[in-house]
């Protein structure tokens, strides 16, 4: 059978969770509170209703009740935008556009590997249009190696919408979806990418200033939660930005299963600022996790397991608990540092510098804009009980 307009892909149908219900209450509202959504998101989404949360807390949707109008209206736009720019043909495009499509197809090949969804050509053809289209849209940052995968996420739970919240992470042959599904897929995963990049824009503007400063915190954060982590490093030459600029750049999604970035992403979507703020804690949180490992291997290891997808196999096997773990003990160090965020921004000159000059390194040899031909290809190489218990000791309000 094929997936249309008029199809839904739908599990047996379970007795509800409590949890479901109180997702389906808020988001049957003629208004949907927000305030209400974020803070039930905290703790993990539903499948069901993740595809429509995300879009309200993205900013896709609106609130009220004319969100099936914006909707249709939003994919028609997206469509023209994908004629105008993705369908040019190659003659017309100037030497910028065609090293930019060039760019972002090959990292399209090399995007996600080890899932079957994105090795499926309509799939690479869809993210390699919304991908070109969004760069040529947005000249001021253009296109960087990492926003492939940031589409990921988005374009899983998008395509899970039309299967009830269903996996859909292992299909390969998508046969049975109609053309014109997929490009509805395509649309909404567009415009909340389009939405998620306006949060973290100087994630991908020159120099990425945003991502400096996120290594910043996180080199100082690292220094007071894990301080015998921190010098066991140093000690072997493993430096911060050798791994964590990947991490800041393509928020974990290549260091943890699809299944465990989507977790994450439910409770940074229910943070004010959590692809940013929030995030250098949770990586902070990521590396502690692992900490009893990395101090029994040596720099080559070490290094190894951190540029290579730690929370992967052979090196790991992080699953959700983990997870849970991990975000938990970052709202607690939030809780701790919140009052006083100047101490994880406090960096000396001379080590602020230093800093500086290694970011300014690294993006040479292992990603940043796609005008440098430097950078081509590299990357690839280089708690709900904790969080009330930590609510409750700590009165600052981190839900604003």
């Amino acid at each position: 059978a094929t997936v249309n307009k008029n199809t839904k892909m739908t599990r047996p149908e379970p007795s509800q969770s409590y949890k479901a219900s109180q997702f389906e209450k808020v988001l049957k509202s003629n208004i949907v509170n927000e305030r209400d959504l974020r803070k039930l998101s905290w703790n993990g989404i539903p499948d069901q209703h993740r595809a429509r949360t995300w879009k309200i807390l993205l900013g896709y949707l609106p609130t009220n009740s004319s969100r099936s109008g914006i909707l249709r209206r939003k994919r028609e736009e997206y469509r023209h935008f994908a004629s105008l720019y993705a369908q040019q043909h190659p003659s017309v495009r100037t030497d910028h556009e065609r090293q930019l499509i060039k760019q972002v197809r090959a990292d399209v090949q090399r995007t996600a590997p080890y899932i079957p969804l994105f090795r499926a050509n309509r799939v690479q053809v869809s993210l390699e249009r919304l991908l070109y289209t969004w760069s040529v849209r947005h000249p001021a940052s253009s296109y960087v190696q990492g926003i492939n995968d940031l589409a990921t996420p988005l374009f899983t739970v998008s395509l899970q919408d039309y299967f009830d919240g269903l996996d859909v992470i292992e299909l390969q042959y998508l046969d049975a979806i109609s053309d014109d599904i997929l490009l509805e897929v395509e649309a909404d995963c567009y415009w909340c990418l389009n939405s998620l990049l306006s949060k973290i824009q100087d994630h991908y503007t020159p120099d990425q200033p945003g991502i400096q400063r996120m290594l910043f915190q996180m080199e100082n954060l690292l220094r007071r939660v894990d301080p015998d982590l921190h010098t066991y490093l140093k000690g072997l030459g493993v430096e911060l930005i050798h791994f964590a600029f990947r991490w800041m750049n393509c928020l974990l999604v290549r260091e943890m299963s699809m299944k465990c970035t989507i977790r994450m992403w439910d409770t940074y979507l229910s943070e004010s600022n959590g692809f940013d703020d929030y995030h250098v804690y949770v990586c902070a949180a990521f590396l502690h996790h692992f900490g009893h490992k990395l101090k029994k291997m040596e720099f080559e290891e070490a290094l190894a397991a951190l540029t290579q997808g730690i929370g992967r196999l052979p090196y790991g096997e992080f699953d959700v608990l983990d997870l849970e773990v991990v975000l938990s003990q970052a709202y607690v160090w939030r809780s701790r540092f919140k009052g006083s965020p100047a101490q994880l921004d406090s960096l000396d000159w001379e080590q602020e510098g230093d800093m500086v000059l290694k970011t300014k390194k690294y993006q040479m040899v292992s990603s940043s804009h796609v005008c440098s031909p430097q950078s081509r290809g590299t990357t690839q190489q280089i708690g709900v009980g904790v969080k009330s218990l930590v609510e409750a000791l700590f009165p600052i309000s981190l839900m604003s």
